[in-house]
Order: C-alpha cells, then sequence, then structure tokens
C-alpha cells in the first residue's frame, strides 16, 4: 500500500489515509459501531501531533496511532459496557424476532469466539496475524507499518498461525 505523502500536510494525509486507517481500526477489533469515530479519534491525535512529525515513515507512524487508539478504546470500553450501559438497550436487543435472533447470536459468538481467541496470542505476533488474514495487507505492506523487516513479518506470522491454531485445539479439547 503505497500512499506517497512527501507534503505533511493534514488534509492531504487525511484524503489519502481516511480508508486504510478505517480498515486499521476495523482490523484491530474496533466495534463496527464506533469505528468511524475512532477513525476520527486517529486524525485528531495527527493533527495534533503533525508539526512534530519527522516525515519518515508515514503509514507506519499513521499505524502506531491507530494500534494506540483502539487499545485506549477497548481499556475505556470494558468499563462502560458494564456500568454505563443503559438497561433500554438491553431490552431492546431481546425484543428481536426469534431467527433473526439466533442468527445474530450464532454469529456475534463465533465472532466472539475469534477475537477471545486472537486476544490470547502474543501480542508481538498478534498484529501480523491480523494484518495478513483478516485484513489482507501484504507481509511488505505489514513490515512497513510496523518497521521490522519482512523476514520478521514472516516468522512473526508462522508463529501466530501456530499459537492460533494450539489455541484453538486447547478450546476444542
Amino acid at each position: 500500500m503505497k500512499h506517497g505523502a512527501s507534503s505533511c500536510d493534514f488534509s492531504t494525509i487525511y484524503d489519502a489515509w481516511f480508508h486504510p486507517v478505517y480498515r486499521w481500526v476495523r482490523a484491530l477489533g474496533g466495534p463496527e459501531a464506533d469505528s468511524e469515530d475512532l477513525t476520527q479519534e486517529v486524525f485528531a491525535v495527527v493533527q495534533r501531533k503533525l508539526p512534530r512529525f519527522d516525515g519518515q515513515n508515514l503509514s507506519g507512524w499513521l499505524y502506531c496511532i491507530t494500534e494506540r487508539t483502539v487499545s485506549d478504546h477497548r481499556r475505556r470500553s470494558w468499563f462502560r459496557n458494564i456500568f454505563l450501559r443503559p438497561r433500554d438497550v438491553a431490552v431492546e436487543e431481546l425484543q428481536c424476532s426469534a431467527a433473526n435472533s439466533e442468527e445474530l447470536l450464532e454469529r456475534k459468538g463465533e465472532q466472539q469466539r475469534f477475537y477471545c481467541l486472537v486476544a490470547k496470542m502474543n501480542a508481538k505476533w498478534r498484529n501480523t496475524f491480523v494484518l495478513f488474514e483478516i485484513t489482507g495487507y501484504s507481509g511488505e505492506e505489514i513490515a512497513e507499518l510496523e518497521g521490522i523487516p519482512a523476514a520478521t513479518v514472516r516468522t512473526h506470522l508462522h508463529r501466530a498461525r501456530k499459537e492460533f491454531l494450539a489455541l484453538v485445539a486447547k478450546e476444542q479439547s
């Protein structure tokens, strides 16, 4: 993913990188309902830090900001979901039709199972796994984003796949 940004003009960066950042937010586990807000939050950080950015590895810099933003959101959201969730929301969710509820519940259960397994993975390998397997980035793109050699990406991916399969096997036993 080559996004040229020889100029560090905020509007140019925003226009060129909004969709990739949005994809990263989703790939890193940002809730679908909050993805656009989180993407905007990333660009608020970018705008604030842009004067100090050295112009090197724009994609890696944006990815790191995205990763931190999503991580911070997940840390904050557990509290909101447990303590601040309106009772009305739970009631509305239960009023769906039975067939749709079962399908939705099954799909959400599978997603939750997948993300729970991914959350158990070694953090060093997890991002490479998600970016490659879920988002579809190439090894070279991931290397550029994370600021590591492509060979390291391949090693992380191999270890992540092995670990993920072991977690699946452990869960099924």
